[in-house]
């Protein structure tokens, strides 16, 4: 989008329609951003609940994580019969397994709950971003991705006011956080006659999914993005174990209350919201890799000032903050490429494919971590040699990732069809 000087603005204009799809979307992505993010404010009571250890917890933890690759398989039918009553169907999915962890009355069956609310959320995040991805104009994707990312991080922020100021104060259980994931069933009711197919999928995916099989994403040009793609969301997401540890560290070895703790988590998260939106709108304008690969290595540096540096309140602020705006600034940015780099009906599951690597690195942070804990190493070092991986994944994307922002889908990835259905311009 262009100014009255004819330079790109940073901040699109979309119309109503794209907006009434992002208010929607962005719901859904606020409770999924609370319902995924409920076992970082609570896990050092659910620990006590459990009676579980940090090592024993990060072990049980990385189990949920890997509720994320059946969603794999889940997306296929998105590509093959359309984006909507999936997605629809992944909200209810994660809103009603979340809140049966409520009654959990052990740590198997925590897990097992929580697996499978993972196995829904991880779906539904990658259904959302591929609807925005399809209906939003090139020059808005990354902020769309960014607006996403901002409510879910809203959402985050909701689940640790709700326990740091109401929960925790009142005395209440842990549980009540997980109970209180029932409204987002809302949202769906709301979304079931609102939400439309995607203009993309009804007009190319419908008659390319007949014909195509989601083992071209094993064949080449699709294949080396794929496999690429998925190295650097394992690599990205190392340090993982040590933003789900960050309250539960702030309380045993900088020894704040869990009030403080949680608010100090909300304060400096809050500081960086702003980052998400602005990021993903940046990245339009600048291109997606150079974000990214700042961010990345903005957030190491925050997590070594945090784990290492940082020990009073104030300090310990300061560092949050600094690896947030490296996480939030990565999120949109990052993320974006799983909805960017592969065909119309191949898209779902690319992206769920890279979602799913994503939480392979996920639980591996947490398998490492886990092991090294037990094995008398300090938390500090063990993500210290996490943060190894963040810097990994940012050389990938900047050698090997094509640049995809400002473009068209089309462009970056096109199939026979959809090339077909690009009008060349007149010379």
């Amino acid at each position: 989008m262009a100014d009255g000087n004819g330079r790109r603005s940073l901040w699109p204009v979309l119309d109503a329609g794209h907006w009434r799809l992002l208010s929607l979307l962005g719901w859904a992505s606020f409770f999924e951003g609370y319902d995924f993010n409920i076992v970082t404010v609570a896990l050092k009571p659910l620990r006590t609940s459990f009676h579980a250890g940090q090592a024993t917890a990060s072990l049980w933890i990385a189990v949920i994580y890997l509720g994320a690759l059946p969603a794999v398989v889940l997306a296929r039918r998105a590509d093959r019969h359309g984006r909507r009553v999936l997605l629809l169907w992944s909200i209810a999915g994660y809103s009603v397994f979340t809140a049966l962890t409520a009654a959990a009355p052990d740590f198997p069956v925590f897990v097992a709950l929580q697996w499978t609310a993972r196995l829904f959320l991880v779906l539904e995040s990658a259904l959302v971003w591929t609807v925005v991805a399809e209906e939003l104009p090139a020059s808005a994707r990354g902020f769309g991705f960014g607006w996403l990312a901002m409510l879910s991080a809203l959402g985050t922020g909701w689940s640790a006011i709700l326990w740091g100021s109401v929960l925790h104060p009142l005395g209440a259980s842990w549980r009540w956080l997980y109970l209180a994931a029932l409204p987002v069933l809302f949202v769906v009711a709301r979304l079931w006659g609102s939400l439309s197919e995607t203009g993309r999928f009804t007009g190319v995916g419908a008659e390319a999914a007949r014909r195509d099989q989601w083992r071209r994403l094993l064949r080449a040009p699709h294949r080396r993005r794929l496999v690429v793609l998925c190295l650097i969301a394992v690599t990205a997401n190392l340090t993982t174990q040590a933003t789900v540890f960050v309250v539960d560290f702030m309380q045993t070895q900088r020894h704040l209350s869990a009030s403080a703790a949680s608010l100090t988590l909300v304060a400096s998260g809050a500081l960086a919201i702003p980052v998400l939106v602005g990021a993903g709108a940046l990245s339009d304008r600048v291109g997606r890799k150079p974000v990214v690969c700042t961010s990345l290595v903005g957030g190491v540096l925050g997590v070594y000032c945090f784990f290492d540096l940082a020990h009073g309140r104030l300090a310990l602020f300061g560092a949050l903050a600094l690896v947030y705006v490296g996480l939030f600034a990565a999120w949109p940015t990052g993320t974006g490429f799983g909805s960017e780099l592969f065909p119309t009906a191949l898209r779902a599951s690319g992206n769920a494919i890279g979602a799913g690597a994503k939480y392979v690195g996920q639980a591996l942070s947490f398998v490492v971590a886990g092991v090294l804990i037990t094995g008398s190493a300090s938390l500090g070092r063990v993500v210290m040699l996490l943060a190894i991986g963040p810097v990994v994944a940012a050389a990938l994307i900047a050698v090997v990732l094509p640049e995809t922002g400002g473009r068209e889908l089309e462009e970056i990835s096109p199939t026979p069809v959809e090339t077909a259905l690009v009008v060349p311009e007149l010379p």
